[in-house]
């Protein structure tokens, strides 16, 4: 893939939007967008408006990301400046923005470009034994908050090769989130 960087897991995990709002419209907007994004990405991510100021907390690989992201491209197209700090997404010296899913960031390309998604399912489909293709749909479907299919892709993966320290740790990570949500209490 080529597109993965090793960092410290010891970021924190709270994204911050303020928003810069120039009239009464603007705040419906933002509830709006603020409710369909909920309904469109699955997270479990503690979000918590208050006055001017959006912070989402998570893990990243919990749909806080994507949730993150989506909200503020619908905010953009209706002229709702913004600004953000987020710790799992930076931009590098290219002016590429990278995203931090477990213990690597992705590039953001790789996770939103629908292309991109078709180009590693065809892969996978025609080679089952494609670990890159495998590897590369667990990102994606993670980074959306699709926890049953990125399990699978992982999975899949781990089958392939059982000692990739990455997969492992994307496996757990999403089987320890998936534990806590079915833990009564």
């Amino acid at each position: 893939m080529g597109e993965i960087d090793m960092i410290d897991a010891s970021i924190p995990a709270t994204c911050c939007i303020n928003f810069k709002i120039r009239h009464a419209g603007e705040r419906k907007t933002i509830a709006r967008y603020l409710y369909l994004t909920r309904q469109d990405i699955p997270t479990c991510a503690g979000i918590n408006l208050r006055g001017n100021k959006l912070t989402i907390r998570g893990n990243g690989y919990d749909g806080r990301c994507a949730f993150c992201r989506r909200f503020r491209k619908a905010l953009e197209k209706h002229g709702i400046r913004v600004d953000y700090t987020c710790p799992m997404e930076f931009q590098d010296n290219n002016s590429s923005r990278r995203i931090k899913i477990g213990s690597a960031f992705f590039n953001q390309n790789l996770l939103e470009d629908e292309g991109k998604y078709q180009y590693f399912l065809r892969r996978a489909e025609r080679n089952p034994r494609d670990l890159e293709a495998s590897l590369a749909l667990g990102i994606i479907h993670e980074y959306h908050g699709r926890f049953a299919l990125a399990l699978a892709s992982y999975w899949y993966a781990y089958s392939l090769d059982p000692e990739d320290a990455f997969i492992k740790e994307r496996l757990l990570d999403i089987l320890s989130l998936l534990s806590n949500l079915l833990s009564p209490g």
